[in-house]
């Protein structure tokens, strides 16, 4: 009874903890990434005063830059950019994929954006595991 556990079960333990863990720091470093991307996207909306040629044209840009490669399912309605290397969105039907969602909410005089980024969650020999996508919202804007 001296040895009950054993050598391979401390093994096996190991094994699997030092997996989860690697899940978990890869889900961070990911969301991290995602996050940051959302915030930057955010900034731009508020700076450059709503959805227009010079917001959407730096938002693809800092995006392309920095190795965003991710593309999720927008809601329906809401405007999707599918290509980086052009300005032009599309409204989404619900089952196409795109790099992010913009949505204009109106509230009194005012006009919030509504902006959606993905992120993948991904394993070694496992690949994409699943997809998740942040959410963000910009201040009003007076002038969209």
């Amino acid at each position: 009874m001296r040895e009950a556990i054993g050598t391979e079960t401390i093994f096996k333990a190991i094994i699997v903890f030092t997996l989860i863990f690697a899940a978990f720091v890869a889900v961070a470093i990911t969301y991290n990434k995602a996050y940051k991307m959302k915030n930057q996207a955010m900034f731009i909306l508020e700076k450059y005063e709503g959805i227009n040629d010079n917001s959407l044209r730096i938002i693809n840009n800092y995006l392309k830059n920095n190795g965003y490669k991710t593309t999720g399912v927008c809601d329906a309605g809401d405007y999707g950019i599918n290509n980086l290397e052009d300005i032009t969105y599309t409204t989404a039907n619900g089952s196409d994929k795109f790099y992010y969602c913009l949505k204009p909410v109106n509230k009194t005089n005012k006009t919030y954006i509504t902006i959606k980024v993905f992120f993948k969650f991904s394993l070694p020999f496992f690949n994409d595991l699943a997809t998740f996508k942040i959410t963000g919202e910009t201040k009003g804007i007076t002038n969209f």
